[in-house]
């Protein structure tokens, strides 16, 4: 399956394009029957494709999520020992976990890279694709300088302090940190504009007409499958 994938070369921006129109798939299926057949599809397709069979960590960023939604029809139940709107709930939850489920295994499988020139190579607006560029670029940077931030409070008994003792310095941390977050956010900016970063997709004319017609052709069998589930 991997041969036959590098052999057919995937372009990142069909890639991101079938993700986001799985998804929208995904949130309009309205039976509990298509929803399992199509969790069964995903699944086996996550575990053959991507190798990936840690379901539980494809779902964790959901799962707070989850048991907020849970946890009102819990406490009903306790209550007053009746259960409402349960298969609405159930939809919804099972929705979001196959979403997690169908993202995780895409950014686990590909390199952020790959995923950023997938969504430059849609056709976005120029503004949009710099913003979002600028974002991953940048957002590398905060998390080095958090991190170098904390060691070194922690190296200075940052930990060893008790109550509020300690808000004063993170209140100094904090405010020091945007202040280099602001000068970072320029030397990013002006470091892409001068290796000619404009924003714009690469050989946006060879792509487009295949993308158009792959996408075309997926999101077909996509609505022929709603419509046959919703006549069944």
């Amino acid at each position: 399956m991997n041969y036959y994938l590098k052999k057919n070369k995937i372009s990142p921006e069909y890639t991101m394009i079938s993700l986001f129109i799985m998804l929208f798939f995904i949130s309009f299926i309205q039976s509990f029957r298509l929803l399992a057949l199509t969790s069964i599809f995903i699944i086996v397709f996550t575990i053959v494709v991507y190798e990936n069979k840690s379901f539980i960590k494809l779902t964790k960023p959901v799962l707070p999520f989850v048991i907020l939604m849970l946890l009102p029809i819990l406490l009903k139940f306790i209550i007053n020992g009746t259960v409402e709107n349960l298969d609405f709930t159930m939809m919804i939850i099972c929705k979001i976990l196959l979403s997690s489920i169908v993202l995780g295994g895409v950014v686990s499988k590909h390199s952020p890279l790959y995923l950023i020139e997938g969504i430059l190579n849609i056709g976005f607006p120029q503004i949009f694709n710099k913003i979002l560029v600028l974002t991953f670029r940048y957002f590398h940077m905060i998390n080095e300088d958090v991190k170098k931030g904390r060691q070194a409070l922690t190296s200075r008994g940052i930990n060893e302090r008790k109550g509020f003792s300690s808000l004063n310095i993170f209140g100094e941390w904090i405010g020091g940190f945007f202040l280099k977050s602001s000068v970072h956010s320029e030397m990013v900016f002006n470091a892409m504009k001068s290796r000619g970063f404009e924003g714009q997709s690469r050989n946006k004319e060879v792509k487009d007409k295949e993308l158009i017609f792959k996408s075309f052709i997926l999101i077909t069998v996509l609505i022929l499958i709603l419509i046959v589930d919703g006549k069944v």
